[in-house]
Parts: structure tokens; sequence; C-alpha cells
């Protein structure tokens, strides 16, 4: 059904990872918090590109870069590994479904699932699989390392916690309909969102629900954590902020249109996306707004927040760079297609995905 393939194509629109390729862990938004944070300097937005892929299909993946490597799946069910200094194809796997979730990288393995429903684990050089986990349905969220455990969502409403090692289930919780969002670990519990109209929190260790929040539509958006709170936004065009522990709510936002994009959070904002056409930057105590842009085109792209800079993608195809402070513009690029996925910004670089299959590495 189209109706849910977009939903699909919009709720894994968002990554961002760091780390090397050997020892740091990298994932969608950086961490398993997914906070959406990157410590890096601030790309100039010079073009041309310094380099673009063609993957000659469709994508609504969004790229992960590690210390040598940019990852992303396609429409044709390929996952791509390309060298991260000459966007050079090193190798790619065919899945036999659509990858549209954000892949993971954890001590030299990849991992990610698909819409045939199997979870992998790939070997990062040769793209060799290490595991496969068979689940019951599509797969379309993205999955997130924690420690020795990998976390994933899936099409029928159930999040699975994974060895990591082997790809062997240790537990599963099923929620009251499907899981498009990546699971954030924070705390030592599991926040998601669902179809089920729910923000769940569950024990890390065990997969017992400690939490739950009824929102008034489904919830396809990552939540975002530091284990004090928790933010998240709802098909209802509301930005959540509830209490890590309880999931107590803080305070509520209100936006013009249903938000798709995860949030960013900051020690002192919040910042996402809305399908109003605007980004808006909300005072992390208060709830209240400092400033908003106005990209003039629905908002899927989830925002990459640095120390002094916002960066994401407007539907229409424009790469948009604002002040993190005044949510002034700095600097925009027409990349001629249009975006859903969410930038990677890593050591003054930034790459970012068009649907049409491109990647474009910026500095």
């Amino acid at each position: 059904m189209r109706t849910l393939q977009a939903f699909g194509m919009i709720v894994v629109t968002a990554v961002i990872a760091i780390g090397c390729a050997t020892t740091d862990q990298a994932m969608f938004r950086v961490d398993a918090g997914h906070q959406g944070v990157a410590d890096s300097g601030d790309p100039a937005g010079s073009t041309p590109p310094v380099w673009q892929y063609d993957a000659d299909a469709p994508s609504y993946s969004s790229p992960m870069v590690d210390a040598r490597h940019v990852f992303f799946g396609d429409n044709d069910g390929r996952m791509h590994a390309l060298d991260r200094e000459t966007g050079e194809r090193i190798w790619h796997y065919d899945a036999e479904g659509n990858i549209e979730g954000t892949p993971a990288v954890a001590d030299g393995q990849l991992y990610f699932g698909a819409w045939d429903g199997v979870v992998r684990a790939l070997d990062i050089d040769s793209g060799r699989v290490v595991w496969e986990h068979e689940t019951d349905d599509r797969v379309y969220s993205s999955p997130t390392i924690d420690n020795e455990r990998v976390y994933i969502g899936t099409g029928d409403g159930r999040v699975l916690a994974l060895e990591r090692s082997s790809g062997d289930e240790i537990w599963s919780f099923t929620a009251g309909d499907g899981v498009y969002s990546a699971p954030t670990v924070a705390g030592g519990r599991v926040y998601f969102g669902s179809l089920d109209g729910h923000i769940h929190a569950v024990d890390r260790d065990s997969g017992q629900e400690i939490w739950r929040v009824e929102t008034d539509e489904p919830v396809f958006t990552t939540p975002a954590s530091d284990g004090d709170v928790v933010a998240v936004g709802g098909y209802d065009a509301t930005l959540y902020l509830l209490a890590a522990d309880s999931g107590e709510e803080l305070w509520r936002f209100r936006s013009g249109g249903r938000i798709f994009a995860s949030p960013a959070l900051t020690d002192t904002r919040v910042v996402f996306g809305s399908r109003d056409g605007y980004v808006y930057a909300i005072d992390r105590d208060s709830g209240q707004r400092h400033w908003e842009f106005n990209a003039g085109s629905r908002i899927y792209s989830s925002p990459t927040v640095t120390d002094g800079g916002v960066y994401f993608g407007a539907r229409e195809g424009t790469l948009h760079a604002l002040s993190l402070t005044t949510g002034e513009e700095q600097w925009r690029i027409d990349l001629g297609n249009e975006i859903y996925a969410t930038p990677v910004v890593r050591d003054g670089m930034l790459w970012i995905a068009t649907v049409d299959g491109m990647v474009h590495a910026i500095e």
C-alpha cells in the first residue's frame, strides 16, 4: 500500500553518525540517545560538492559516515559502501527488499534491517554476512547499538533486543501497531514511538514496560533523550517533552503541521522541523519558542545540530544551514531533488542524500 510505504520513507529519514569504524559505535543521530548533536566544526557550504555518488535507484535512507566509509541503502534493496574521501563504491550488498532505515556500525560490523523482514550484520570491509535474524514483517526502523545489544523495531509492532555478536533474540516487546521509530536507549530505558499512538518506555535489560504516553495520532519519529528528558514529535503536530523516568509531560509545543522529522536535543533547546515548512527552536526548560525559520517547503529531514549551526533539508530539494542562536540562514544549496534524509556532519564536512539516490559530500 503506497500510504504505508510513504510513512516508512518519512520516518527513517534522519541520521548522523560519528566514530571510528573499528572502535566507536556509529548510528542514527550520533549515538543511542539520538540527540542529533554533532561534535564537529561547521561546513562552509562550498559548491560544487566534493563528490557525488549515484545509486541509480530511489533512496529514502540517510547516509551513515564512519572514519573511512559512507553507507546507505536504496529501494532496490542494495546497501552501498562508499569511500568517504572519493565517493567511489567499495562494495554493495543485495537484500530482498527496500532498505529505508539508517545502518549502524560497531567494531567492524554494519547492522541494518530491510523490507524482507531480515535484520543483518555485515563485515564493513567486505560486505560479507556475519549473521541474519528473521522477523515476521518489514523493517523500517533503524538499529540502535547499546553495548553488546542491537535494538530495532518491526512493522508488526515489536521492538527486539538482539545479541550484537550473534543476532540471537534476548527479548521482544509488542506494541499495539508498527514501530517505525528507532529505539532510543538512555538512562537504563528504551524509548520509541508506535503507530498505536503511544510513546513507550521499556526496561533496557528485560523489555518490561515502564510507562506509556498516549498521543492523538501515530508516532513515526525517533525520540531524543539524555536520560533526564525525552523529546518526541507526533503525527498530531505536537512536540512533547517528557520526564524520562515517569513519562510525565513537562510541556508540549504545537506546530502548524504533522511532525515526521525527529527532534534534536541540546542542554538548552529542542530543535525540530514540521510539515508546515518551519524549523522551530524551543527552550528546553520552558517550552517557549526561541525562533522559527520558514523553509517554504515541507520538512521531513531531521535537523543536525552543532555548537553553532542547524542543518536540514527541505522537501523541495534545498539544503539549509541556520544559526543555532538566532535561526538566521547562513547558506543554502539547491540539490535538485527532494530531500527526506538528514545530513551527516563530521570533521567540518557534510553528507546528505536526495530521493533520486544521489549522495552529496559538501565542504
